[in-house]
């Protein structure tokens, strides 16, 4: 397949349904190639097969011949139901692909293959019997058939071997079987002692398909080879030389074992060494110089047994040849401890070996292991396999004050969701429960095994990995049911590459310090933990690197580059094809854990890192791609020289220096991914300044790769899926857990390339935001799905155009749970605002943006932008939201007051007044845990943020709830609701007929909610000329200088039929206002319409008539029809006027018409009608375009690109070359030319309604009576009549009173929207009398006239 090497036509074969369709590079169909594994064979007539070309794989595959039919036992064939207990792929097919290795697997019952698959493992009955036909032929194609197949195993050609040559003098000797992936002994039922000793009360175990709300997390899977017997196992290779061998030549030392002084060792040319145990006469004191293996040569370790030991001391391993430990089908068993030693001997005495930092900048091999650009190269080092090498709490560990009712037993004896094999006095590590997790704020723990420690239990029908502990933990540690878990991972591995003692940092103190930046108690100092420096290995070019079950310790130099853990550079494309990084752990390192550096087509799955410095697994340039990032754990990373504190989403740039290489390191996080065009999956990232960071940068950042035409941030998504992040993003207001965010670059005038440059913030500018692209460079989405976010500050934050969310579960967010801008799906997102951890974790300073978590009045589950976002929103799920939630009065007894500004959703009023830019449907509520349907009503629903004196956003935010699920309003109806700004008055109040509309007036930002009905919403900007930028007019600026444009009125907007007013004391924000709507300077016009027949939008200028008005930005559905008018100053002829539109320069006039219904009617919208009478200019805004031919009419798709997602559409906006609509008046001008100098009256339109028709709807007439309750239905009349009344009150809301309305003068639309349609008045009686005089009343008779 055309995204990994390993889909060859037998992976087909395991899923054909699924897998023929998918191609390879060249365009070729599985179907097409894998006959026999789709089914896809011509049965006409037989035909010779065609040999297909072997797979690629990390391992090497015999393969056995096809053979005549069964001549001998009619009862030999393979059991069709049988498969391996770890992968129910592992089929007697599967076993028949490499038989002498997979025919002792098991399945889960104990049976053996080679008792179940009898013909794929040549165990039948060989006793002869009549021949019969075979029950069933093998649907795997066979790989390099012969013309001549023999009865005997054939093994595969060399090709199928990862070093690409057949291992030197291969062997017949028996081998000792490897380690199965689980060798504990059998599960034993354990629910008894489960409930009887460990159990608090009726506390159940946490099993994977209830540790959280969606399950996104996936099970780690197992490699290939984890019950594979070793074969091909270097160190029983023959003719090996022995280490110590005294006839041996050694280049610079002579005959005889090199010696242990510091000097410098060769291997002789074309020599395969191997080391055995005792050989080695280095030491800590008394290491080797700098070993060399030539071209050819090879140094191989040899198995010396689980209880043995080889331990090398070296200054560094330099490899043009081959260094083995093992090969990619046997693991050792054994232990090997290689230790990187910086100088023999320490001259100056020092206690670390920082003062080798100049030398090691430009010596790759200096205290390391460098594997050079050479063909041949390689470094195999394959460790025993532990599995899972990390997994999940499936219950909570206690402290002395968190969870006292468990027992303490449970700190010591810990239970897993997983069973493992991990070894006896291993080292585990347990991560953090809280939201901070820094070096001064340190709730991980490491722990040791106890020797037997290790148990695999059967509690209620389920398997659990059980470990026993040397000593207890001394924290808790969460693990909640449908909530989340925190990790434990094993860091120890048979196999250890480690710095010496001289690698830790001395300037280690002191670990936190008074934070800089306002809003934060403490931080990660600066100018330390600088001075690390441990050991590194890298492979280079050509070379060849497979590294599995290798411990890391102690290494990576700290600001040096390229001196990490593991590094990968520069290597070429087939070279990492057949390189991998897995299974392994790296802890306590000084710079990163895995780097990626230029490298494809790598392996990077199942590692765990543990207390790093700087980006943990790490892209490093931005051009790394089609790379397996997979199933890691990274935990306890650190920003270096200090971390970028971020009190809003602007914030300085950082540069690279003396004490930080990277300025990125200042926001560290557990996943540094540059280009998305990679798979990253199953990962889990804890702690860190993000979880997983999507950085966005504009050219590699690589001096040598900077001009290469890569634009790494436009790259598309490969596979980006089911990872968790928690106890991350503490650093920053509004970056996330997951942050797509933070931009890396070359200044542009720096053509060197000498100093990068980094901004954790969102960065305006284009070059400096992500523009996803395909390959062929048409637009394309950031995709990400199924990640599982807790415990962070937010969720998930971007700022790149256009993303894709699938699958997105927060809970336990201090901030936000989701803040992303621009284009954005957010498919299957869970806000699970609070869970049973929330109270247990305390808030780790008093600052505005530590003391959050735990504060009910701050939180806000959605938090949308001002203006130019395109958000659609489908299949949400809201938990543990309500006021229990937040700890609040009246909820809460005893609680907090509710004085915060934060709501479920809360929209910001001090921004830019927004579009149409938000849409929903599919909505969830959990309403046990939110306090039933009756959250929708209660104020802490929807909020607004914000200096409140913002006309913009106070006026025209709004939002269409396509099916009534997220506002709990006329679901299953088929009726999509349009929310508005209540404040805003008769504007979003879409429809005057009773049960239409209805105002949310208890929500702390209360909004008008209306049916949709056939209207529309559209947007645009409304300019007074000449403009200032692109978001304003200069004119502003000329009267007056010093004001703010969007807080500073401009006019009005009203709905044609309204009474309307143009007094400037209409309202103000956040006055609620009545039929006039202000506007502001801020020329963003954003309203419902639909003017086919009736209506339209009046706009007023109090500065009076512009000479000249620009509409553009238009953002208006194809074929809709708005109507739009002005008044003119008295005498205004048709001849003043023109209107005309300009599509890039070209020009299109309007004509005039003789009516308003010719201006309604006119398909291209482009006529206008001055009724002279009342000098109103009526208009149409369509979404138009002028042609290269000058003809005029809707814009074409071609230029826009609405988007659309599960049938929800936000419709795109044109841009201001791609039309713009000019109104220009002829007249006397003011004194800034803007205006005319004679102010016109202020004339609403009327409906235009038939005779005996009133408005009652914004663009509908209709009769009188269908504004009453009960509709223009005549009632038959009583046969007796009775006059009675009822004594009524006349009370109104505490909302109406805050906004100085009272019942009996209350607006219309106020009225007509509440009384008996809204429960919650109907519930309290209010405005009674009011109520029934309008006919809307709660009582069947009237008030009585001394009520009333």
């Amino acid at each position: 397949g055309k995204y990994n090497v390993d889909h060859t036509c037998e992976h087909i074969a395991n899923n054909p349904d699924n897998r023929c369709g998918w191609e390879n590079i060249d365009g070729t169909k599985a179907s097409d190639a894998c006959l026999v594994a789709c089914g896809a064979c011509d049965t006409a007539s037989p035909v010779t097969p065609s040999p297909t070309d072997p797979p690629i794989s990390s391992s090497p595959v015999s393969f056995s011949p096809t053979s005549a039919p069964n001549q001998s036992n009619v009862a030999c064939e393979d059991d069709l139901n049988w498969h391996g207990k770890f992968d129910v792929d592992h089929t007697c097919e599967h076993i028949a692909n490499n038989p002498d290795n997979r025919c002792g697997w098991e399945s889960t019952d104990g049976t053996k293959a080679s008792e179940a698959c009898k013909v794929a493992c040549g165990t039948c009955d060989t006793t002869p019997v009549t021949p019969v036909p075979t029950n069933k032929p093998t649907d795997v194609s066979t790989n390099n058939p012969t013309t001549n197949p023999t009865s005997s195993p054939m093994t595969a050609s060399p090709t199928d071997l990862p070093t690409k040559k057949p291992a030197a003098s291969p062997t017949d000797q028996p081998v000792t079987p490897g380690p199965t992936a689980s060798p504990v002994s059998g599960p034993v039922d354990f629910t008894a002692e489960w409930t009887s000793s460990y159990a608090s009360g009726n506390e159940t175990l946490i099993h994977r398909d209830i540790s959280s709300i969606m399950n996104y997390q996936p099970a780690m899977p197992l490699p290939d080879d984890a019950s594979d017997l070793p074969a091909a196992c270097p160190h029983l290779e023959p003719d090996l030389l022995d280490w110590n061998d005294p006839n041996i030549a050694w280049p610079l030392s002579g005959p005889g074992p090199p010696p242990a002084d510091g000097t410098d060792v060769t291997l002789p040319t074309g020599a395969s060494i191997i080391v055995r145990g005792g050989h080695l006469a280095s030491t800590h004191e008394s290491p080797y110089g700098r070993i060399t293996i030539p071209a050819g040569s090879r140094l191989i370790f040899d198995d010396v047994g689980a209880s043995g030991l080889i331990e090398m001391h070296t200054l560094g391993i330099t490899v043009e040849g081959a260094l083995e430990a093992g090969s990619p089908t046997c693991r050792v068993q054994g232990n090997i401890q290689i230790t990187l030693h910086g100088e023999y001997g320490n001259p100056s005495g020092a206690v670390s070996d920082r003062h080798l930092s100049d030398a090691a900048s430009s010596d790759m091999g200096l205290k390391g292991i460098l594997v050079k650009d050479v063909l041949g190269a390689r470094f195999d080092f394959h460790g025993k396999l532990y599995h899972p090498t990390w997994t999940r709490l499936a219950a909570p560990v206690p402290d002395s004050n968190i969870l006292p009712s468990a027992p303490l037993v449970r700190q010591s004896e810990i239970f897993l969701q997983d069973c493992v094999d991990w070894p006896d006095a291993g080292r585990i590590i347990v991560t953090t429960s809280h939201v901070k997790d820094t070096r001064g704020y340190n709730f991980n723990e490491e722990a040791i095994i106890e020797v037997g420690g290790v148990a695999c239990v059967t509690v209620d029908g389920r398997q659990y990995g059980k470990v026993t502990l040397a000593s207890p933990l001394v924290h808790y540690h969460h693990a909640g049911e449908k909530e989340y878990q925190c990790e434990v991972g094993l860091v120890s591995r048979n196999i250890i590459i480690q710095g010496n003692d001289h690698s830790d940092s001395t300037d280690n103190s002191p670990l936190e310090c008074d934070a800089t930046v306002s809003g934060w108690t403490k931080m990660p100092c600066p100018n330390t933990f600088l001075t690390g420096f441990g050991g590194h290995t890298i492979v280079v070019g050509q070379a060849e690197g497979r590294l599995r079950g290798v411990e890391f310790y102690r290494m990576g130099m700290t600001n040096i580059m390229g001196r990490y853990p593991v590094h990968f550079h520069h290597q070429l494309r087939e070279a990492g094809a057949v390189s991998e990084v897995t299974d392994c752990a790296v802890h306590r390192s000084y710079f990163r854990a895995i780097t990626i550096h230029d490298a494809f087509n790598l392996k990077v799955q199942r590692n765990t890192a543990f207390d790093i410095s700087g980006h943990a697994f790490y892209l490093e340039s931005g051009v790394e791609e089609l790379n397996r990032v997979e199933y890691n754990l990274a935990a306890f990373v650190h920003p270096i020289n200090g971390a970028q504190l971020m009190a809003s989403n602007v914030v300085g740039n950082k540069f690279q220096s003396d004490t930080i290489l990277v300025p990125a390191d200042h926001t560290a996080s557990g996943f540094y991914i540059s280009n998305v065009h990679n798979y990253v999956v199953g990962n889990a990232a804890s702690g860190g300044w993000s979880g997983i960071q999507f950085p966005v940068l504009p050219q590699p950042a690589d001096k040598t790769l900077r001009y290469s035409g890569i634009v790494p941030k436009d790259r598309p998504s490969l596979h980006i899926a089911g990872n968790s992040i928690h106890s991350s993003s503490w650093f920053a207001a509004n970056s996330g857990g997951m942050y797509e965010g933070g931009s890396l670059y070359w200044d542009e005038a720096d053509l060197d390339s000498e100093t990068l440059i980094y901004n954790a913030g969102r960065v305006s500018s284009s070059r400096l935001t992500r523009y996803t692209t395909d390959d062929n460079g048409n637009d394309d989405w950031l995709r990400i799905y199924n990640t599982t976010v807790w415990l962070v500050n937010i969720g998930a934050t971007g700022w790149g155009k256009r993303s894709e969310i699938n699958g997105l579960e927060v809970s336990d967010f201090q901030n936000r749970a989701v803040f992303v801008l621009f284009t954005v799906w957010m498919n299957s997102i869970v806000i699970n605002c609070r869970t049973s951890n929330a109270l247990l974790v305390p808030n780790p300073g008093s600052r505005s943006y530590e003391d959050m978590l735990n504060d009910g009045t701050k939180w806000s589950g959605f938090f949308t932008y001002d203006h130019l976002m395109n958000h659609i929103l489908t299949n949400w799920r809201v938990s543990n939201c309500g006021g229990v939630a937040r700890g609040l009065e009246p909820w809460v007894e005893g609680g907090a007051a509710d004085t915060g500004n934060a709501g479920l959703v809360t929209i910001p009023v001090n921004g830019l007044a927004p579009e149409v830019q938000l849409i929903s449907k599919g909505m969830q509520f959990d309403w046990p845990t939110v306090g039933g349907p009756d959250f929708v009503e209660e104020s802490i629903f929807f909020a607004a943020s914000g200096s409140d004196d913002i006309y913009s956003m106070q006026y025209q935010s709004n939002w269409e709830d396509a099916d009534g699920s997220w506002t709990n309003r006329k679901v299953n109806t088929d009726t999509s609701t349009v929310m508005g700004a209540a404040r805003a008055g008769a504007w979003w109040h879409l429809d005057l007929r009773p049960g239409k509309c209805e105002t949310r007036d208890g929500w702390k930002f209360p909004q008008q909610l209306c049916d949709k009905d056939e209207r529309k919403l559209a947007s645009m900007f409304t300019v007074v000329m000449p403009q200032s930028g692109q978001q304003g007019s200069a004119v502003l600026n000329m009267i007056d200088p010093n004001t703010n444009a969007r807080k500073t009125r401009q006019g009005s907007m009203t709905h044609f039929g309204l009474l309307g007013d143009s007094s400037l004391t209409t309202c103000m924000p956040p006055a609620t206002c009545g039929d006039t709507t202000p506007r502001s300077w801020d020329p963003d016009l954003t309203g419902p319409f639909n003017h086919a027949q009736y209506g339209g939008w009046y706009l007023s200028f109090d500065e009076g008539t512009p000479v000249h008005l620009s509409i553009m930005k238009i953002q208006m559905e194809e074929g809709a029809t708005m109507v739009q008018a002005m008044s003119l100053p008295s005498g205004t002829l048709a001849s003043d006027v023109r209107i005309w539109a300009e599509s890039s320069s070209r020009p299109y006039d309007f004509t005039l018409a003789s009516s308003l219904e010719d201006v309604r009617n006119a398909v291209n919208g482009d006529q206008y009608f001055l009724d002279e009478a009342t000098n109103t200019l009526f208009y149409r805004v369509i979404a138009g375009y002028v042609e290269s031919d000058y003809s005029y009419g809707w814009i074409s798709n071609n230029y826009l690109s609405s988007f659309t997602r599960e049938g929800l559409t936000v419709t795109d906006t044109t841009s201001k070359n791609q039309i713009q609509i000019h109104i220009e008046i002829s007249c006397p001008t003011d004194s800034t030319g803007a205006f005319c100098a004679s102010k016109p009256e202020f004339v609403v339109p009327s409906m235009g309604c038939s005779d005996g028709e009133v408005m009652v709807a914004i663009d509908q007439c209709g009769l009188p009576c269908e504004l009453l309750e009960e509709g223009c239905s005549t009632p038959p009349p009583s046969s007796s009549p009775t006059v009675t009344c009822v004594s009524c009150s006349d009370e109104p809301t505490s909302w109406m009173i805050t906004e100085g309305y009272e019942c009996a003068t209350g607006p219309n639309w106020l009225i007509n929207s509440k009384c008996n349609q809204a429960p919650y008045w109907v519930n309290n009686n209010y405005c009674e009398a009011r109520c029934q005089s309008a006919g809307l009343g709660y009582h069947e008779t009237s008030c009585c006239s001394s009520t009333i």
